[in-house]
């Protein structure tokens, strides 16, 4: 078994039975400063969003970022809501669904994409 550095042997030592910590960038999180920080991450999430092109002038917004915020992953309509006051005020594109945005022709597709990839 590899040996334990000083720190990791404190805080191996500072369990008490039963007691639930998580060892974060090398410091202990109590259970409150654990639910402050999840709740701040959950807040502050912005997934990336990426496009997929349907059959005929389509596109289809989806992530792969699984984050937690909440019991949902994925994307949430205050993400798509930004690309649909977008596409309205540049005349560019129509909100088909959710997370399907449809085209006039390719050069909406291009202009589209150019503004929502990153």
């Amino acid at each position: 078994m590899a040996e334990l550095y000083p720190f990791q042997q404190q805080n191996l030592n500072s369990f008490k039975h039963g007691e639930v910590m998580i060892i974060s960038a090398g410091r202990n999180m109590g259970k409150s400063e654990l639910i402050s920080y999840w709740n701040a991450m959950r807040n502050t999430y912005t997934p990336k969003i990426k496009w997929q092109r349907l059959p005929g002038l389509k596109l289809q917004a989806y992530t792969d970022d699984v984050a937690p915020r909440g019991f949902e992953r994925g994307l949430r309509e205050s993400d798509m809501d930004p690309i649909q006051a977008w596409c309205e005020e540049c005349h560019c594109g129509t909100r088909m669904s959710f997370n399907v945005f449809k085209f006039e022709n390719a050069k909406q597709i291009t202009m589209f994409v150019i503004k929502w990839t990153e």
